[in-house]
């Protein structure tokens, strides 16, 4: 396994850091890119980074962010992504094309809960391709958050700091023809205030449009991580039909072209 870690920088000092992992003979055909969520400071030493909580993670290559607010201040714990967006986001996209280029991989799996999963998202939307999204009650407006008072308001006049969007505005093109992205949300039994008013918008705005997928998981956790075999389990299920929708989406435009 080959582990390396690096770091963008911005004209403002601003570091985003990351991690790539490839192992030796990647089994999944897919890279894997992790987002963190909420992180109390004082409980790590940045860079943060996404666990990864599925089985086949060790043979998989995987590309993990730690949101640049950990390395600004120590009081804000947020993963949102927002802090120096204009200039790091062009670069993500960069490493991610070459990761898939260097192991010959198909496509990308965008990982992340609650605020990261609200940035999965979204990246998983701009970066331009045929991705999964795999999320874990994802914010849609993340400005209605408590949180956001706390985490992120004191820091919002600073340079480069990005406009919060509503995900419901961001994922407006989501169908378009010839488009083969797939959502596969997750949110805890006991997570009713994410389910209802940040998830239920989502899909809502999607008309129940077959590329996207609910589950509320039967765990009696509330917000937060789910079970590792859940994990594991739901990511199998959601690569499952994330490929047999792009075949089928593949398999139409093809008899379209004859």
């Amino acid at each position: 396994m080959n582990i390396q870690r690096g770091s963008f920088q911005h004209s403002e000092g601003y570091v985003l850091e990351y991690e790539v992992t490839e192992p030796e003979s990647p089994s999944s055909p897919y890279l894997h890119i992790l987002f963190h969520g909420f992180s109390r400071i004082e409980k790590h030493v940045p860079p943060v980074f996404a666990r990864k909580q599925w089985k086949q993670a060790d043979r998989s290559v995987c590309l993990s962010f730690s949101d640049p607010i950990h390395r600004f201040t120590r009081d804000s714990c947020c993963g949102w992504f927002l802090l120096g967006e204009e200039e790091f986001v062009p670069k993500m996209y960069e490493l991610r094309a070459a990761l898939l280029e260097r192991h010959g991989l198909k496509g990308t799996v965008w990982h992340g809960l609650s605020s990261g999963g609200y940035a999965a998202l979204k990246h998983c939307i701009r970066a331009g391709g045929d991705d999964l999204a795999f999320v874990i009650s994802p914010h849609n407006d993340p400005t209605i958050l408590p949180q956001w008072e706390q985490e992120a308001v004191p820091f919002r006049h600073l340079p480069g700091m990005a406009a919060p969007e509503t995900m419901t505005n961001i994922i407006k093109d989501w169908a378009d023809p010839g488009s083969s992205r797939f959502l596969h949300a997750l949110v805890s039994e006991k997570d009713s205030y994410f389910a209802l008013e940040h998830l239920r918008p989502l899909l809502r705005s999607l008309h129940g449009h077959e590329s996207a997928r609910a589950v509320m998981l039967r765990d009696g956790r509330g917000h937060g991580f789910i079970k590792d075999a859940d994990y594991d389990s739901q990511l199998n299920d959601a690569i499952h039909r994330w490929e047999t929708y792009r075949a089928r989406r593949s398999a139409a435009a093809a008899a379209t072209a004859e």
